[in-house]
C-alpha cells in the first residue's frame, strides 16, 4: 500500500488569511506613515508661523525703540508729528533712526516707516527719505484676524489710546500693539518708544 502524497503550496484558506494579515499590516504601516507626514507639515507651518511672529515683534519693537523727535513732511509737503497714529488709514507713520547704509548712499540715517493695513494684511512701508516721499511696495508683515488695536502710555504713565501730541516733536513712552490672530487670540505687544538724535544733530537730508 503506497503512503499518500505530500502537501505542496498553501490552500486557499492560507492564503486569504496570510492576504487578511499582509493587508492589516500595510494599513498600519500606511495610517502611520500619513500621520508622521501630517505631524511634519503641521510643525512646518507651526515652526513658520512662529518665525513670522517674531520677525513682526523684532522689526515693530525695532521701529519703536529707535523712534527719532524729528518730524516729517508728507508728500504734499503737509506737517507731521514725529509719530503720527490713525490719519490717512495709516496704523502708525514714526520717524526712525538706525537706518543701514551698506552701499554708502548719500542719506540721512534716519527713515520715516509707515504701518497701515490693507484688506486683511498688515504691512510696513519704508520710505526713502523723512520728507515729501512717495511711497514704494509695502512689506507684508503678517495676515490678521481684524483690525489691530493701539495704545500710548504717556510719559506720566497713563494709557491712552489716541496720540495727538502738542508738540510735534513730543514721542510717548510706551506702545502696546494688539493683533487679532486667527484662532481668536489677541497677540499683545508693548514697546518702549526710544529717542533717536535730536533734529539739530540729525544728518542734513541729501
Amino acid at each position: 500500500m503506497s503512503a499518500p502524497p505530500g502537501r505542496n503550496g498553501f490552500t486557499l484558506v492560507e492564503m486569504l488569511v496570510a492576504l487578511i494579515i499582509f493587508a492589516i499590516i500595510a494599513a498600519g504601516a500606511l495610517g502611520l506613515l500619513r500621520f508622521s507626514v501630517d505631524a511634519e507639515m503641521a510643525s512646518r507651518e507651526k515652526t513658520g508661523e512662529i518665525a513670522a511672529e517674531r520677525r513682526l515683534i523684532a522689526v515693530w519693537s525695532a521701529d519703536m525703540a529707535q523712534a527719532s523727535p524729528r518730524p516729517a513732511r508728507g508728500m504734499g509737503g503737509e506737517p507731521e508729528p514725529a509719530l503720527l497714529a490713525g490719519d490717512n488709514g495709516d496704523l502708525v507713520a514714526v520717524t526712525r533712526s538706525g537706518w543701514d547704509n551698506p552701499s554708502g548712499e548719500l542719506r540721512a540715517s534716519l527713515q520715516r516707516v509707515v504701518w497701515r493695513m490693507e484688506g486683511n494684511r498688515l504691512v510696513r512701508i519704508g520710505l526713502p527719505r523723512v520728507d515729501g516721499a512717495v511711497r514704494p511696495e509695502p512689506s507684508v508683515m503678517a495676515e490678521l484676524a481684524g483690525t489691530p488695536g493701539l495704545r500710548f502710555r504717556m510719559a506720566g504713565g497713563n494709557w491712552v489710546g489716541a496720540w495727538r501730541p502738542e508738540d510735534p516733536a513730543e514721542l510717548p513712552a510706551a506702545v502696546e500693539l494688539s493683533l487679532p490672530q486667527p484662532d481668536g487670540a489677541v497677540l499683545r505687544v508693548v514697546t518702549l518708544v526710544g529717542s533717536g538724535p535730536a533734529p539739530d544733530e540729525e544728518e542734513e537730508e541729501q
